[in-house]
């Protein structure tokens, strides 16, 4: 096994520097197809390609922004988001929130120091100080000590962890894929109603504009249920909480597990494969997803609003009910100030274009594959992650050795 050594950061870079924001009272300082210009909320423990703004040589030239070469490992200084970590894709520039690392190749490993400061950002986070917020610095990172084997070993472990991460942001790409077909085929059949067999079936008046000639506006509770079904978690078991802060616009994310006799007094509603869940605060936010396959044990939040296709399928249920249009529909029904909240009402006497069976069935047909995979790709992300965030504390401080570990052999038992 390697021998292991303590180095600091600063020794482990051919140069650590911060960036700078170009002055924003000249336009000729940003161009859209200028140099990459990241932010520090763009970092996300990803690879960075693609940044938001880009900046023009002027800018580059006129600020202390400075132009950073592909693998340069960036970290979060201060912020909401001190202590992120992210690495450049591409060359780039920075802003002054961020500390980017440019590492020494006869040394260093850059993807091995990108998961090393993952592995010990408890404790870098833990010298940033300030009253309002943690602040980090330069002078705080460049001394930070880092435990670090020989080049062949870093390498060894940054291509593990990479091979892993390469994984989970592979799969990710294809869920975009796949939610951006599910929602173009929707808008083609029902905004622009180009479905198969169109040209045969003639236009109609209807509440919402015209309609194809036999389809109907109706309000959503006859084509759903709203809240359906609710039960109170037993005291002896143990159930998965879908809250709101578990969803986001199309997505679920982690759920906690709790004990019945510690339930929160909203776990109450039931949610079954199939549903569309809502939030009923704040529904500018967009937060709803399509449930594809719960656990028997999941219990979702009073403060979300479950929709139970009845008379349609829960594809046209969940893609008619993800429009900007519904959305904006829930956001002007809304009430109170500081936390805008939906009723079951609400989401009851809001009119949608219902179409012929015939019609929702071929779309079912075709968008439901697309969600099952998109729902089975990111349960299978989450199972990445969490392998990857076992692995890493104990590969980048030597208590596992990485040759002698099975990667396909963890993966295959963690995804399956």
């Amino acid at each position: 096994m390697s021998e292991w050594r303590e180095l600091a950061v600063e020794d482990l870079c051919v140069r650590v520097t911060s960036g700078g924001t170009p002055s924003r009272k000249r336009a000729d300082f940003y161009a859209d197809d200028g140099i990459p210009w990241v932010k520090s909320q763009e970092l996300v423990e990803a690879k960075i390609a693609v940044t938001e703004e880009h900046i023009s040589e002027a800018g580059l030239k006129g600020s202390s922004a400075k132009l950073l070469p592909p693998n340069t490992v960036l970290l979060a200084m201060y912020g909401a988001n001190v202590g992120q970590l992210g690495w450049l894709g591409v060359e780039a520039t920075v802003n002054q929130a961020i500390c980017a690392m440019v590492t020494d190749p006869e040394v260093t490993d850059s993807r091995f120091l990108y998961y090393a400061l993952a592995g010990a950002r408890v404790n870098l986070i833990g010298k940033a100080h300030g009253a309002a917020q943690q602040n980090l610095s330069q002078q705080l990172i460049r001394p930070f000590k880092l435990a670090v084997p020989d080049l062949a070993t870093q390498r060894g472990i940054g291509e593990i962890l990479r091979s892993i991460d390469d994984l989970i942001e592979n799969n990710r790409r294809r869920v975009e894929v796949l939610e951006e077909m599910a929602r173009a085929i929707y808008r083609e059949w029902f905004v622009k109603f180009r479905y198969p067999g169109h040209g045969d079936v003639p236009m109609v008046d209807s509440d919402l504009g015209p309609i194809p000639e036999g389809w109907n506006v109706q309000a959503l509770t006859t084509i759903a249920t709203v809240n359906r079904s609710s039960r109170k978690p037993g005291a002896d078991e143990t159930f998965k909480y879908l809250d709101i802060t578990a969803l986001s616009e199309r997505y679920i994310g982690e759920l906690d597990s709790i004990a019945g006799s510690q339930a929160p007094g909203r776990a109450r509603r039931v949610v079954g494969p199939g549903d569309t869940v809502w939030a009923t605060v704040r529904p500018n936010r967009r937060a709803h997803a399509l449930v594809v396959t719960p656990g028997d044990d999941w219990i979702a939040s009073t403060g979300l609003a479950v929709l139970t296709p009845s008379g349609v399928s829960p594809a046209f249920l969940f893609e008619t009910t993800s429009t900007t249009a519904f959305s904006d529909w829930l956001v002007g029904r809304a009430t109170g100030s500081a936390y805008p909240a939906v009723r079951a009402k609400d989401f009851e006497v809001a009119l949608v274009i219902v179409p012929d069976v015939a019609v929702d069935a071929a779309f079912a047909e075709k968008v439901s594959p697309m969600h099952e995979l998109s729902w089975n790709l990111r349960v299978e992300c989450s199972a990445l992650t969490k392998l990857r965030d076992l692995l890493l504390p104990k590969l980048v401080t030597g208590q596992i050795d990485v040759s002698t570990l099975d990667l396909d052999a963890l993966i295959a038992e963690q995804v399956a």
